[in-house]
């Protein structure tokens, strides 16, 4: 179930929320003020660890097997990306480009490429 985010605009609380897709649009109250909440995209997309915006930034799509963690970071070197990896073995990037070079020496790329994103090497 996705989480959603939200910020009392009085009080500056903030507040996860699990909750549907079909009722990401109903209002949150703060549990300090009783003020409607706003819905924080800002910690949505950035605060968390799977949210792209902001880096560095962990990849549970790029993920590898905790056991594998040594011998991709030995292959990461000889490709010229080192990379760090969470104890999960999520790859962390540090970057736009750190992304984009990691997914091209492994062969992945983002099916919905924008700007700077990894691509097929056939597009």
């Amino acid at each position: 179930m996705p989480v959603y985010c939200y910020k009392c605009p009085v009080c500056g609380k903030t507040a996860e929320v699990n909750k549907p897709m079909s009722e990401c649009g109903s209002p949150e109250l703060c549990p300090q003020d009783s003020f409607v909440m706003n819905r924080d995209l800002q910690a949505e997309h950035g605060g968390r660890r799977h949210c792209a915006g902001t880096w560095p930034m962990a990849s549970y799509a790029a993920g590898i097997s905790p056991d594998e963690i040594a011998e991709f970071r030995k292959l990461d070197r000889a490709n010229g990306v080192p990379t760090e990896y969470t104890p999960d073995g999520d790859p962390v990037f540090t970057s736009a480009r750190h992304r984009r070079e990691y997914c091209q020496a492994h062969g992945l790329y983002d099916r919905n490429a924008g700007f700077s994103d990894p691509v097929p090497a056939n597009r």
